[in-house]
């Protein structure tokens, strides 16, 4: 059986992976300038923040094209 999950953690989460990502990247790319060359480590971060930022963002828009199909959102506006 699945955990209930409140709303507003329901609707942060995508918008936290997409803050999360874009923070980890950006802060590994001024990392890198600053120490005027790519690590194994800052490209790690660099490639992982750019998917987590992704994911979030696939999820957002799944959520969206799943609301515009729904029953319910059919009959509501009938």
């Amino acid at each position: 059986m699945k955990k209930w999950t409140p709303q507003k953690l329901y609707d942060a989460k995508p918008w936290a992976f997409i803050a999360l990502g874009v923070c980890t990247a950006v802060g590994a790319t001024i990392w890198a300038y600053a120490a005027g060359e790519w690590t194994g480590l800052q490209g790690a971060l660099c490639l992982g923040g750019a998917a987590l930022a992704i994911l979030g963002a696939a999820i957002l828009q799944t959520r969206r094209e799943y609301r515009s199909r729904s029953k319910w959102q059919r009959e509501r506006f009938r």
